[in-house]
C-alpha cells in the first residue's frame, strides 16, 4: 500500500509540474530502467549499501595555445599556457529495484597563466529520478543546471559565460525485450554573458537569451544484443527575451531515426538522420526545411580504430538579421595501436556555416555590398596516448584550427599543443 501511495504521489507531481521538456539531445539516448540498473550494478566503481558511485578526475587542454582569444589573421594573436582540471561524480541510489535516484556533480576549473580574465570555475549538476511501476511503466524527471565559460557554437570564436536551467520528464512503456515507447517534454532556459563578441552588433545576452519548450514522442527497438533502433518526432518552440531579438522567435518540427550502439564494444556511437522544419514567427524571414543529422560512429578492427562523424543542424545565430545558420560538419579519424600500451591518433574535420539572410559589408574601396556569409572550419588533430592502467591513459596532442570566411576580417588561425587524461584507451 505504501508503495502504491508513493507511486501515485510521484505520478501527480510529474503530470502537474513537468509538462513540456527539452528533448533535442535526450531523444536518442533513452535507456530502459532494467538495463540501466543492471549496468550501474555491474560497472560501479564504489558500492555502499544502496549507493553506487562513479568518480572520475578530468584533466584536459594542458598546454600552449597560440591564439587564446581566436583573434583574426589581421591582428597579432595572444598566446598563453592553459589547463582544465575537473572532477565528476555520479551517485546512484537504488531502492528495491523500482526507484532510481541519481545525482551528478561536475565542477571544472578553466586556468590561464597570464590571461586571468579567462579563468573560470565551470560547474554542472543534475538530479534525476526514475520510477518503475507495474513492471512496465517508467516515469522520469530531471533537473539540470549548467554554468560555464566556453565557446557557444562554431560561429562564436570567444569564450562566453552561459547558464542553462532545464527541467524535463517522461513516461515510457517498456517490454521484456527492451522495446520502449513514450513521451518526453520540458522547458529549457538559456542565459548568456552581457558581452559583445567579434563580428556581432549586439551583446550575446540580447541576441540569444531565450526559453525553449519542447515535446517529443519516442520509440526504441532492440536490434542487436546492446544496440537499439530509435525513432522520434518532436515539436520545439523558442521565445527570446529581448525586443531586439524577438525576430528570432520560431517553432520547429523534427523527425529523427537511426541506430544507437553500446557505450562499450567493438562498434560504438550513433547513426542518425532526420528531417527538420523551422518556421520563423516574423513574416518575411527565411525558414529552414531539410535533412538534419547527428552521427558519431567508431569501430575497432584488430589494431585499428576507425571514426566517422556527420552533423547537420540549424543553431541560432548572433550575426545580423539571421535567425539561424546552416551548420554542416563531417570528419574522419583513425587510431593505430602500436602495442597494448601505445596508441597513435589522427582526426580531421571540416565544418561549413552558411547564412540564409544577406549581410552588408564594406569593400576596400569604401562601397557597400550585400553577401550571404559562409565560413569554413578545418581542424587537424594528432595525438599519442600511453596507457597507464586498464582503459586509463595520458596523451600528448597537437591541434591546428582554421576558419576561412567571405566576411571581411573573419579568417582565424589557431594552434594548440598539450596533454590530456583519457578513460578510453
Amino acid at each position: 500500500m505504501k508503495k502504491i501511495i508513493v507511486f501515485l504521489s510521484l505520478l501527480l507531481f510529474f503530470l502537474g509540474e513537468v509538462v513540456l521538456l527539452t528533448t533535442s539531445s535526450y531523444g536518442q539516448t533513452y535507456q530502459t530502467f532494467v538495463s540501466e540498473i543492471k549496468n550501474i550494478n555491474e560497472t560501479a566503481k564504489l558500492k555502499f549499501g544502496p549507493f553506487r558511485i562513479f568518480p572520475a578526475f578530468q584533466i584536459s587542454n594542458i598546454g600552449y595555445d597560440n591564439n587564446v582569444y581566436y583573434r583574426p589573421a589581421s591582428l597579432e594573436p595572444i598566446a598563453d599556457y592553459t589547463a582544465t582540471f575537473g572532477f565528476r561524480a555520479d551517485i546512484h541510489f537504488i531502492f528495491q529495484n523500482w526507484l532510481l535516484f541519481t545525482f551528478t556533480e561536475n565542477p571544472a576549473y578553466l586556468y590561464f597563466a597570464e590571461q586571468k580574465d579567462q579563468r573560470y570555475l565551470n560547474n554542472n549538476y543534475a538530479f534525476n529520478l526514475r520510477l518503475l511501476a507495474f513492471s512496465r511503466i517508467v516515469l522520469s524527471g530531471t533537473h539540470r543546471f549548467g554554468n560555464e565559460r566556453t565557446l557557444l557554437s562554431s560561429e562564436v570564436t570567444a569564450r562566453v559565460i552561459h547558464k542553462t536551467n532545464e527541467n524535463y520528464g517522461s513516461i515510457f512503456y517498456e517490454t521484456p525485450r527492451n522495446t520502449s515507447m513514450g513521451f518526453t517534454g520540458g522547458i529549457r532556459e538559456f542565459k548568456y554573458e552581457d558581452t559583445t563578441v567579434p563580428g556581432a552588433e549586439t551583446p550575446v545576452s540580447i541576441s540569444l537569451n531565450r526559453e525553449e519548450r519542447s515535446a517529443l514522442g519516442e520509440f526504441y527497438y532492440r536490434v542487436f544484443s546492446d544496440s537499439n533502433f530509435f525513432a522520434n518526432f518532436g515539436y520545439f518552440e523558442n521565445t527570446f527575451d529581448y525586443p531586439q531579438s524577438k525576430f528570432r522567435d520560431s517553432y520547429a518540427y523534427q523527425l529523427y531515426s537511426g541506430i544507437r550502439f553500446p557505450v562499450l564494444g567493438r562498434a560504438r556511437g550513433l547513426l542518425s538522420l532526420g528531417y527538420k522544419k523551422l518556421v520563423p514567427r516574423k513574416k518575411g524571414l527565411q525558414g529552414f526545411s531539410g535533412i538534419v543529422g547527428d552521427t558519431s560512429f567508431e569501430i575497432r578492427i584488430r589494431r585499428f580504430n576507425y571514426r566517422l562523424e556527420y552533423s547537420r543542424d540549424t543553431p541560432f545565430s548572433i550575426f545580423g538579421n539571421n535567425i539561424y545558420f546552416n551548420q554542416n560538419r563531417y570528419g574522419a579519424g583513425i587510431s593505430f595501436y602500436l602495442n597494448q600500451f601505445i596508441r597513435l591518433d589522427y582526426n580531421f574535420s571540416r565544418g561549413e556555416n552558411m547564412y540564409p539572410e544577406l549581410q552588408l559589408i564594406v569593400l576596400p574601396d569604401g562601397t557597400n555590398e550585400e553577401i550571404k556569409r559562409k565560413d569554413i572550419y578545418d581542424v587537424h588533430s594528432g595525438a599519442i596516448v600511453i596507457r597507464i592502467v586498464k582503459n586509463t591513459g595520458i596523451g600528448l596532442r597537437a591541434d591546428y584550427w582554421e576558419r576561412k570566411s567571405n566576411y571581411p576580417g573573419a579568417n582565424v588561425h589557431r594552434f594548440f599543443a598539450g596533454g590530456f587524461l583519457t578513460y578510453e584507451f
